[in-house]
C-alpha cells in the first residue's frame, strides 16, 4: 500500500477533475446548425449551399418545358451537372482455362532466432612462403575439421594429439574464424593460442 498521501490526495483530485471536464465537454456539445446558420457559416468562407433536393428539381425541365422546346425544334435542356454517358457494355466472360501447373510456395521469411548455417568450405592454404603458411579458418568449423584442414595445410603433422591437445584445454567451441599466418614447426599450444585469440 502506497504510505505517500500527499501522491493518494494528488491522484484523487486529478481522477475527479479528469471526471468533471469530460462531462463539462460532453454536455457542451452544440445542436446541428439550422440551414440558415449553415448558409451563413458557408458565406463566411466563400462557399455556397447547395440542397440536392432543389438542384434536381431545378436542373430537370417539366415536361411541358420539355414539349415546349421540342415543339420549336430546340433541343431539350439537359442537367449542366449531370452529362448524359451511354452506359457501358456489359463484360463477356472469358473462356475457362484449364489450371496450370502450382508453382512452388515461397520460403517462409522467419524473425525468429539465425538458423546457423553449415560451415563454409574452406579455402585453399597459400603455399608457404619462407616457413610461413597462411590459412583462413571459415565460419562454423568443427575442432575435428579444423584439425583436419590444419594438417592438410602442414601446419601440424599430427591431428591425434592436435584434438588431444585442444580438448584437455577445452576449447572446442572458441576457435575464431578468420586468416591465420602459422609458421612450419610450431607448436600445437601456440596454435590452439592463435585459433583461440579474438581478433579485433
Amino acid at each position: 500500500m502506497m504510505k505517500n498521501r500527499f501522491f493518494m490526495l494528488g491522484l484523487g483530485v486529478g481522477l475527479i477533475a479528469g471526471a468533471l471536464l469530460l462531462q463539462l465537454m460532453i454536455a457542451g456539445r452544440t445542436a446541428p446548425l439550422t440551414k440558415e446558420e449553415l448558409i451563413r457559416q458557408a458565406a463566411s468562407l466563400k462557399l455556397t449551399v447547395v440542397d440536392p433536393a432543389e438542384a434536381a428539381a431545378t436542373a430537370t425541365p417539366s415536361p411541358e418545358e420539355a414539349a415546349k422546346a421540342q415543339a420549336s425544334g430546340a433541343p431539350a435542356a439537359t442537367p449542366a451537372s449531370t452529362p448524359a454517358v451511354p452506359p457501358k457494355p456489359a463484360a463477356v466472360p472469358s473462356a475457362a482455362t484449364t489450371p496450370g501447373k502450382p508453382s512452388a510456395p515461397a520460403q517462409p521469411q522467419s524473425t525468429a532466432a539465425p538458423v546457423t548455417k553449415a560451415p563454409a568450405t574452406p579455402e585453399a592454404p597459400v603455399a608457404a612462403v619462407d616457413g610461413v603458411i597462411s590459412l583462413k579458418i571459415p565460419t562454423g568449423i568443427t575442432l575435428a575439421q579444423t584439425a583436419d584442414l590444419l594438417a592438410e595445410a602442414g601446419v601440424i603433422e599430427d591431428k591425434n594429439k592436435f584434438l588431444q591437445t585442444a580438448n584437455s584445454r577445452k576449447v572446442n567451441t572458441i576457435i575464431q574464424y578468420g586468416s591465420y599466418s602459422f609458421t612450419k614447426g610450431e607448436s600445437i599450444n601456440s596454435i590452439i593460442d592463435k585459433l583461440i585469440t579474438v581478433k579485433k
